[in-house]
């Protein structure tokens, strides 16, 4: 696949959504958004005035956001979207009971099989589409947590990034199969399988829209680690890795590879650092360094392997692997590359190094923390 034509990377959200709200006002034919997480707040508030904007320009306007983590503001958004002409889809929606609690008969006729099903397959992305030529990625849900502009230096520490080129393509494609799974339910997997390009970290888009290609990009992803020559810088907001990739982490060490890890110290979901401990004691043992990142929350999914980048919304845990619709971009040209590693080394500045005696823990907590990692999968 070509490189990308275009591309400019953002590490606040500030900056992120400032060029994004510019682009909306630019756009000429469509803007198709796709979030996990969509609040109602200041930025939302402006963003939808934007977008109402644009349609009222002629542009196609689409909004989908997971069913799971934008269950508290779907009602709303749907009666703002619906009043300012956007078209709004759920992805995997789950059921609204009418009162607070739920009636007998409307628990009975709930089909728990298919309820646990949607809960847990989700749609991590988060993604912008502009008259699909250009597109925004990385890990910024749409919330105003994101922005110094309205919480200060509570701002939590993400990466963004706004591309053109070639791949742009495939990318809405995949966003098109979503958008179809929300109008026509449980018969489109296949169309993935001929239209999207199999997934590979060699190739400057990956995604995992099927389980063929989760196993492909999984298998993908050892293959990298494992051939790694000098670096493996690791940026990710939830830790929680497969076996043989934890494995392969530590061979690639072993070996000589500098592999360095930065997590967060405060986290935003704090279930999954406890689930992480006994994944981070044994890394810790293994003499790899881990820092912590201290002040905000840590939120970015970047990794550098040698002299190429990835940003997108991936976590190294169970989820992102294994059952959540995600994006990766992939980056090798010496601009893209020197950005990153200049953001590696502001990061590391603002994080303490982890060592095991911080890492001890009570008896009590342990439980705590084994009870957690027995929900991995979920997390």
């Amino acid at each position: 696949m070509e490189p990308w034509s275009c591309i400019q990377i953002f590490h606040t959200g500030d900056a992120y959504y400032e060029s994004l709200m510019d682009r909306i006002r630019h756009a000429k034919k469509s803007i198709t958004i796709e979030g996990y997480i969509f609040s109602i707040d200041r930025l939302t508030s402006a963003l939808l005035e934007e977008l109402a904007m644009a349609r009222k320009r002629g542009c196609l306007v689409k909004i989908i956001v997971d069913g799971f983590g934008s269950y508290n503001q779907i009602p709303e958004l749907k009666k703002i979207c619906r009043a300012k002409g956007i078209e709004f889809r759920v992805f995997h929606p789950l059921p609204y009971f009418s009162k607070q609690v739920p009636r007998w008969n409307e628990l009975m006729n709930l089909n728990f099989r298919l309820f646990f099903r949607r809960m847990n397959r989700r749609n991590h992305r988060k993604i912008v589409l502009i008259d699909e030529i250009g597109a925004y990625l990385g890990s910024m849900n749409f919330t105003e947590q994101h922005c110094e502009k309205y919480v200060g230096r509570k701002a939590w520490r993400d990466t963004g990034v706004y591309l053109e080129g070639p791949a742009v393509k495939h990318l809405a494609i995949a966003v098109q199969i979503t958008y179809l799974r929300t109008v026509y339910r449980g018969i489109l997997t296949w169309v993935s399988r001929w239209m999207l390009p199999r997934p590979s970290f060699s190739a400057a888009l990956q995604l995992n829209t099927t389980q063929k290609m989760r196993r492909a990009l999984y298998r993908d992803l050892l293959r990298l680690i494992n051939q790694a020559q000098h670096r493996i810088y690791i940026t990710t907001a939830y830790f929680l890795p497969k076996r043989k990739l934890l494995k392969a982490l530590i061979e690639a060490s072993n070996r000589g590879v500098d592999v360095i890890l930065i997590l967060p110290g405060k986290s935003d979901v704090p279930l999954v650092k406890w689930a992480a401990f006994y994944t981070i004691q044994l890394l810790l043992l293994s003499r790899i360094p881990i820092y912590e990142y201290k002040g905000s929350v840590l939120h970015a999914k970047n990794m550098i392997v040698d002299d190429t980048a990835y940003i997108g919304s991936f976590n190294l845990n169970h989820r992102s692997l294994l059952h959540d619709l995600e994006v990766i971009a992939r980056f090798h040209d010496s601009a893209s590359l020197e950005n990153m590693l200049n953001q590696w080394e502001l990061d590391l500045a603002n994080s303490v190094l982890l060592k095991e005696k911080d890492h001890y823990s009570t008896w009590l907590s342990q439980w705590f923390y084994k009870i957690a990692f027995l929900l991995r999968y979920l997390l």
